[in-house]
């Protein structure tokens, strides 16, 4: 009996603190670890996005918010060989309680990242093509060593969102 007392005990702290470091992040300048922050605040900020990204090619990854909601998260980023930049996202019907950003983003694609400690207005699209989401999801296996896939990634639970530039004026 008391090794279950403790055992309760334990996993109780765990829940608290996981519990705390949601509401913490959210009120966060970003993302602590997995789970989603507030509004990126603190970097330089630039006036609008880059058309060539290929500077950022070997960062692992950056901070990305919405407009709406205004919510951070940490996400890993591909770097084509023309200098476009795009942002992957694994598990979307998988773990639907868990990736709301993805639909969120089709339906306003307007976004900050911050990158290397300055923050970009971009656009975020959607890519529906299957031959350019074979390649980046190649790209991708290669860049963070994941487990090799057989065919071309499934569309629903890899989607795949272009970077594109944005004005920070209305």
């Amino acid at each position: 009996m008391r090794i279950l007392r403790w055992f309760g005990l334990l996993l109780a702290a765990v829940v608290l603190i996981l519990v705390l470091t949601a509401i913490v992040a959210r009120v966060s300048d970003g993302p602590i670890g997995a789970f989603a922050g507030g509004p990126l605040v603190s970097g330089e900020h630039m006036t609008k996005g880059l058309s060539d990204w290929s500077t950022f090619r070997g960062v692992d990854a950056m901070d990305m918010q919405l407009v709406e909601p205004p919510r951070s998260r940490r996400v890993w980023l591909i770097v084509d060989d023309d200098g476009n930049l795009y942002i992957p996202s694994g598990f979307v019907s998988s773990l639907p309680f868990w990736k709301h950003w993805p639909p969120e983003a089709v339906k306003d694609g307007r976004a900050v990242i911050r990158i290397e400690g300055q923050i970009y207005p971009v656009t975020l699209v959607k890519i529906d093509n299957p031959a350019l989401a074979l390649k980046l999801a190649n790209r991708l296996t290669a860049k963070y060593d994941l487990p090799a896939s057989d065919g071309p990634p499934d569309p629903e639970e890899l989607w795949i969102f272009r970077v594109d530039a944005r004005s920070d004026a209305p």
